[in-house]
């Protein structure tokens, strides 16, 4: 239950990073994957982004840790499920608009939760802390290469957010592997004695590297649309790739049990519902982001109710 509650509250604070870093980024330049050095102008050049990447980066330290406390197949979907629940409170306290759906994700999310926290046992107490170091390097290998075509179809203009964010979930879920196994060497050495063995393994390299493409593909689908539709769309196809990838590669054992196994089936279906749910919204949600940019920073959208504008420009 400790890396359940761990995994709720990483997902609160990188919630929050994600919606300080759309409002900077609705108010920046243009992004485009053809023109990286101004990305990376763009992007480190703004304060506010920089803080909540920041806050999405504490986030992602609460994950590593929760994922050296509990198995994969509770602790993903409870992050990414919290992060979906968090952004949509927060879109609701800043007063913009949400659908049917996402309203209904508000309600089956507390029930996912509910299911995964009474799927635990006592089995669950230790998760797999040791990774098969040749089966990681190799889904890593060609997740990396797939989403590099991502990469390639975005450059183009032609991918749109959601697809985009899928691809950036695979790049995130890559960087995840590696967490799991930072937080597996956590969990075995200590804070302190664990500092040689994570450097000398390959993950903090390529947690560098899959979180390097990731964030390129993420940012830049973010700025095309709302973060209540496109992290939701890098999530789910996370939170599918780690789980699936996660439980092998760390040989973790599901619930032996059939009625825990149950309720950690049907926590994890829910967490995915809660992410199609609210990406039902994504087409309107990327026309009012067009729009807005299209009136340009600062200058109140013509379409806009006066109490909304002076939420987007606070």
């Amino acid at each position: 239950m400790t890396g359940l509650l761990a995994a709720l509250a990483s997902a609160v604070v990188y919630g929050i990073g994600l919606t300080v870093e759309q409002r900077a980024l609705h108010r920046s330049a243009a992004l485009s994957l053809r023109r990286p050095l101004h990305l990376v102008r763009v992007l480190f050049g703004n304060v506010r982004w920089l803080c909540g990447c920041a806050l999405a980066a504490l986030g992602s330290v609460g994950l590593i840790v929760s994922l050296g406390l509990a198995p994969v197949s509770v602790v993903q979907p409870a992050f990414a499920g919290g992060i979906s629940l968090t952004l949509l409170v927060l879109a609701l306290a800043q007063r913009q608009r949400i659908s049917r759906g996402e309203l209904a994700a508000l309600g089956v999310m507390p029930v996912a939760l509910l299911l995964l926290g009474l799927s635990l046992g006592p089995q669950d107490a230790a998760a797999g802390t040791t990774a098969n170091l040749p089966l990681l390097l190799t889904v890593s290998a060609v997740t990396l290469a797939v989403c590099a075509g991502g990469m390639a179809l975005a450059g183009g203009g032609n991918a749109p957010a959601a697809v985009m964010g899928g691809a950036a979930g695979l790049a995130q879920g890559v960087a995840g592997l590696q967490g799991k196994g930072v937080g597996g060497l956590l969990a075995d050495h200590g804070l302190l004695d664990a500092v040689v063995p994570v450097l000398l393994s390959p993950f903090p390299y390529l947690y560098a590297l899959g979180w390097a493409v990731g964030i390129a593909l993420f940012q830049t689908s973010m700025q095309r649309s709302r973060a209540s539709v496109t992290a939701p769309a890098a999530n789910v196809v996370g939170n599918v790739f780690m789980v699936a990838a996660g439980t092998a590669v760390f040989a973790e054992t599901l619930p032996a049990e059939p009625l825990p196994l149950a309720l950690r089936a049907g926590g994890f279906a829910l967490t995915l519902a809660v992410v199609a749910l609210v990406h039902r919204a994504a087409g309107q949600a990327e026309e009012e982001t067009g729009r807005r940019r299209a009136v340009g920073p600062g200058r109140p959208d013509p379409d806009q109710h006066p109490d909304q504008t002076a939420t987007a420009s606070a």
